[in-house]
């Protein structure tokens, strides 16, 4: 409910006699909730989007899956494997880091980057770990969120 159909609400119930029912009270309640403000930090919105990016992870066990999956979670899932030509140039830059810390033998992790003002980027490398102990980057999972949707539903919980 827009914050005018709000006013109009309240405008006609007061104009009506000014009394509201239980179920009247309840709804203005519940929308006046939806559009309070919520204020977060940046460390909470990345907490945020690890979690949304780890739990979408969860459920992803092929390519075949990630059309619905990402249309439940309101994300968009991309999967890059190295030298592909389909990368856009920050995934390229982060499966670039991935495979040159496989090189250097450092820890790989899920990784969060902000794209902009608007969106933030959910990375998590898929490895290969061969019996000579070699390890190999088969690819990455790329999880695009928007931060407007990723801050309502902050404040839903």
């Amino acid at each position: 409910m827009s914050r005018l159909s709000l006013i109009f609400l309240v405008v006609v119930l007061i104009a009506c006699g000014g009394s509201l029912t239980d179920e009247q009270r309840k709804r203005m309640l519940e929308a006046s909730e939806q559009q309070a403000i919520v204020k977060v930090t940046d460390a909470e919105i990345t907490e945020a989007a690890f979690s949304k990016g780890r739990a979408v992870m969860t459920g992803l066990t092929s390519l075949a899956v990630t059309d619905s999956i990402a249309q439940a979670a309101s994300v968009k899932i991309h999967w890059l494997e190295p030298g592909a030509a389909h990368a856009f140039e920050i995934e390229q830059q982060l499966i670039d880091a991935y495979i040159n810390s496989v090189i250097e033998g450092t820890a790989m992790r899920d990784n969060v980057q902000k794209i902009g003002v608007d969106s933030l980027l959910y990375t998590q490398a898929v490895v290969l770990i061969r019996p000579d102990s070699s390890v190999e980057v088969k690819g990455t999972w790329n999880i695009w969120m928007s931060k407007r949707q990723l801050i309502l539903s902050m404040g839903k919980k």
